[in-house]
């Protein structure tokens, strides 16, 4: 008989033992360390072992074959119980000891029933590796998923607090103006652009924090490409006229993608707005690429370029180049997020010392 058909049916003849002898060392272990509360692993034991023996039953794949198999069946079990479920208290190295108890409570029953070879044994460490790891991965999946809702919260908040001052600074600019002196134009005109640079920022904050908790949904629609690239490039082409730089765009205006406008506009204005800004001599380009269920946005320029490592973190927020240019480092990170929000990727490379290219891949129909 194969060895994990008969591993599944040892497990099955002797699952309550199994059960009872798992969680007598772990209420032993949990008594000899104050402070330490076990996992819902208990609450989903039973029904993990019913997946595995079924998972044993079924198959004669290799070792690897089977940890593959068995990482859903535990992630299966795992959201079912809530066992991976970010809460006060919960502590993800408990739950990998208990997995640690569990392999060597079979591992005594198996030898009781008839000894261990290398293949039960392999098997069996394999598939509880699995679910460790799936364990450990949804954990942190969900970790930082509140870490990141309770700081777009914190966020929200904090430019909430900022808008209201900022518009009384705004009105009250106003109201001065309506009755200043001409000699004072120029101040108020210099008060104006800070204010307009903090809303901005503000608006680009609250934007970013959204995007990162998953609060802004895509809303695609039906939209000729010519109604939703030429928005986008309106600052770049302008930006780019004051500097003198050549700005090409070449692309079929009739396509017709379906896409989430004011998502896909975001991150084609911050791409193309960063290579006019960032260029200082040559030329930018935009190219659309019009595949059969994909479009692709090429934007290339003629900067100094940009650094392997700068590649690597560039679309984090707050991440910015060495340039020495001011600005925010939150453009690209608003462009990654909208992007990824439509299931599209959006990459960039650098030829140094010259020259980037950023591009960005939205399917023309929804998944």
């Amino acid at each position: 008989m194969a060895a994990a058909r008969w591993l599944g049916e040892i497990i099955q003849q002797n699952q309550q033992e199994i059960e009872r002898r798992w969680l007598r060392r772990v209420e032993t272990d949990i008594a000899a360390s104050p402070g330490i509360e076990p996992t819902q692993l208990r609450d989903g034991l039973p029904d993990y072992l019913s997946a595995l023996v079924k998972l044993f039953s079924r198959t004669e794949a290799e070792n690897l074959d089977l940890a593959l198999a068995a990482e859903p069946s535990w992630s299966k079990v795992a959201s079912e119980h809530g066992i991976t479920r970010v809460r006060i208290g919960f502590n993800i190295s408990q739950l990998i000891h208990e997995f640690i108890i569990l392999r060597r409570v079979i591992r005594e029953i198996v030898e009781e029933r008839g000894g261990v070879s290398e293949g039960p044994d392999a098997i069996l460490a394999d598939t509880l590796d699995a679910a460790i790891a799936a364990s450990v991965s949804a954990y942190v999946d969900a970790r930082d998923y509140e870490a990141r809702k309770k700081q777009a919260e914190n966020i929200g908040f904090l430019t909430h607090e900022l808008r209201n001052p900022l518009s009384t600074a705004m009105l009250s600019a106003y109201k001065i103006r309506c009755h200043a002196e001409r000699e004072h134009l120029p101040l108020l005109d210099a008060l104006d652009r800070s204010h307009k640079k903090l809303s901005d920022l503000i608006d680009s904050v609250l934007l970013t924090e959204k995007l990162e908790s998953g609060k802004i949904e895509s809303r695609p629609v039906a939209i000729k490409l010519g109604n939703l690239v030429e928005p986008a490039l309106e600052a770049a082409r302008t930006a780019a006229a004051n500097k003198g730089l050549a700005f090409h765009v070449n692309y079929d205006s009739a396509t017709e993608v379906y896409v989430d406008p004011l998502l896909t506009r975001s991150a084609l204005q911050n791409i193309a707005d960063n290579a006019a800004k960032y260029t200082d001599h040559g030329e930018v380009s935009v190219v659309v690429e019009d595949g059969r269920d994909t479009f692709t946005v090429h934007v290339r320029d003629t900067c100094a370029g940009i650094s392997k490592e700068e590649i690597r973190t560039i679309f984090e927020p707050f991440e910015r180049g060495t340039t020495g240019k001011s600005g925010t480092g939150l453009g690209l990170a608003i462009a990654r997020r909208a992007v990824e929000a439509q299931g599209g990727t959006i990459q960039a490379e650098s030829r140094e010392p010259t020259g980037c290219h950023f591009w960005i891949t939205l399917p023309k129909r929804p998944e």
